[in-house]
């Protein structure tokens, strides 16, 4: 699909999530900031991108008119599978993989994070902190991951490391990083990529 590609967000995980593998992918796109304070993720003409008033949404301009995408991880995918093979390999058995470990970052830690989240929004605190300790704790188990491969899914950056360091930036203050050498060097690791850096700042 050619012409022009937005990415409507805002400097949440899920958000920069996309905009990362976006990056990555060679997908050229121009990023439209969401006040999410201001509500503007609840305006008419955002609904009439997404209907549950969310973000990020995708939005692609070709000579097939206009396509829209919701979900984070629908994105992603979409990107991914545009990218040549530089966000899931061509190798069935290596894109499985990848998919292996991707999943376990949003289901084993996003989305229980998220779940904590949730539980904050109607002053459950104390239950929150508990479920956000299970996800971190998930987050470090994944350093065994990293015993024989330089990124979570083998030797070669992919979706399942965007996933990551995502949620781990976000737990980052809570993690204790000498103790854990491998995780340690590949967040830097990552942390140094190209795009990488320009997806943390998209919606600045």
């Amino acid at each position: 699909m050619q012409g022009s590609t937005e990415l409507y967000g805002a400097l949440t995980g899920n958000c920069i999530r996309a905009a990362i593998a976006l990056d990555e992918a060679g997908i050229p796109y121009t990023a439209k900031s969401i006040n999410l304070a201001a509500g503007q993720q609840k305006s008419e003409q955002h609904r009439a991108l997404n209907a549950f008033g969310k973000v990020p949404v995708l939005v692609e301009y070709g000579s097939g008119g206009r396509f829209v995408l919701t979900q984070s991880n629908a994105i992603m995918l979409f990107a991914a599978e545009r990218s040549e093979n530089q966000l899931v390999p061509a190798d069935l058995v290596a894109r499985a993989r990848v998919y292996e470990r991707f999943f376990y970052f949003l289901t084993d830690v996003i989305a229980v994070s998220h779940g904590a989240f949730r539980l904050e929004q109607i002053g459950a605190n104390a239950q929150a902190s508990r479920v956000n300790l299970l996800a971190r704790a998930s987050l470090i188990e994944a350093e065994r991951f990293l015993d024989s491969a330089e990124f979570m899914a083998g030797d070669t950056f992919s979706l399942a490391d965007i996933a990551a360091f995502t949620i781990a930036r976000a737990f980052s203050g809570d993690i204790q990083w000498v103790n854990h050498p491998a995780l340690s060097r590949w967040f830097e690791t990552v942390a140094r990529r190209p795009a990488v850096v320009r997806g943390l700042k998209a919606f600045e």
